[in-house]
């Protein structure tokens, strides 16, 4: 159940020009993505959606908003892998996501201070598995992971060489591949 204040986003946030995010009652408005963001995002859509193939997974991109049930967060991650049936909010419009498996964000260069309660709001989804952060400015990507037991395991992996796996998925991401076309600064 959605609160008023909730609700009231969400209304403004459909009719709105430009993205915001929301966390515990107060919007943010999203930075406007840079062209090496955007291209990131693709590479690493692109990526995924090349290895669930024919599995019963639905890659979805950058125009997606989710909910995290009880966390008081509405946002856009850049992509969100989805393991079987997608299942969106009940309402008339049913135009939010609620069960992410894995999430990317491409970090905007300099993030706001709030990304920090964004990323930790994600592993209140009890769906999500994994999160995967990437630097658009350098080959730097983290993956945080949930144990088994619930505990939260962070991998980095640097430079274009470098491979993200995710055996539990049986994914391969080449960071090669992530930034393909992108003029790395770092």
């Amino acid at each position: 159940m959605l609160s008023d204040a909730e609700k009231n986003y969400l209304a403004a946030e459909r009719l709105a020009p430009t993205r915001s995010e929301y966390l515990d009652g107060q919007v943010f408005p999203l930075p406007d993505a840079t062209p090496e963001q955007l291209l990131i995002a693709e590479n690493t859509a692109l990526l995924l959606a090349s290895q669930v193939a024919g599995r019963g997974w639905a890659v979805l991109g950058p125009g997606t908003r989710l909910h995290a049930l009880g966390a008081g967060l509405f946002t856009y991650p850049d992509v969100a892998l989805v393991g079987g049936k997608v299942l969106r909010l009940a309402d008339a419009h049913r135009d939010t996501l609620l069960n992410p498996t894995l999430l990317v964000k491409v970090l905007p260069h300099p993030m706001p201070p709030h990304f920090q309660e964004i990323f930790e709001a994600y592993y209140a989804i009890p769906t999500v598995q994994h999160v995967v952060l990437i630097t658009e400015y350098a080959a730097r990507v983290s993956l945080g992971s949930r144990t088994e037991e619930g505990s939260l395991e962070v991998q980095g992996f640097t430079g274009l060489a470098a491979v993200l796996t995710i055996p539990d998925l049986e994914l391969a991401l080449p960071l090669a591949e992530i930034y393909h076309g992108v003029a790395l600064r770092a």
